[in-house]
């Protein structure tokens, strides 16, 4: 018997808790060569000017938590430390949503760019990024932990179509 491939109308962005934190660790585990820790997710859950969310679907095949997205708003700046996706939904437009969601954060609270880092090597991610008009602004040397370097993105909140286009679902 074939497994039913998860609807996007099953998940919802919901604000993350606790209770998502062993799933949002398995994700990036799956996700990144050098993934955060859970205690580190647990720390932002708490801390002031965060913005974490979730994709979650409260029942159904797994995974229950289908995304997750972790940022910081800076003055006028609102930072992007995480976004990953369940490996299982990838491509089918979660990331998205879950981009979306945080560029409407950004426009809410007056940010006047939205930045992120990206590995250099992760040409899929700096397409994403692309699509939605982020520009590669300077290279990070080895930021990461393993010694590769980043691009720094940035883009501006002005840029942003007045209703994001792609997340009228």
């Amino acid at each position: 018997m074939a497994l039913r491939r998860p609807d996007p109308a099953d998940y919802r962005l919901v604000p993350a808790e606790a209770a998502h934190l062993d799933e949002i660790a398995r994700i990036e585990q799956e996700s990144f060569p050098v993934p955060w820790k859970r205690e580190f997710f647990e720390s932002e859950l708490g801390e002031a000017f965060r913005y974490a969310r979730v994709l979650v679907r409260p029942d159904g095949p797994p995974p229950l938590v289908g995304g997750y997205l972790f940022a910081i708003s800076l003055h006028d700046e609102f930072h992007i430390n995480k976004i990953a996706t369940d490996a299982q939904l990838r491509r089918l437009g979660y990331g998205r949503r879950l981009l979306e969601d945080a560029l409407e954060r950004a426009r809410a609270t007056k940010a006047t760019t939205v930045t992120l880092e990206v590995r250099v090597s992760n040409t899929t991610a700096r397409e994403f990024y692309r699509s939605y008009r982020f520009r590669e602004a300077y290279r990070r040397k080895a930021y990461y932990q393993d010694g590769e370097d980043a691009f720094a993105l940035v883009l501006p909140v002005a840029a942003l179509p007045v209703e994001t286009p792609f997340f009228r679902r």
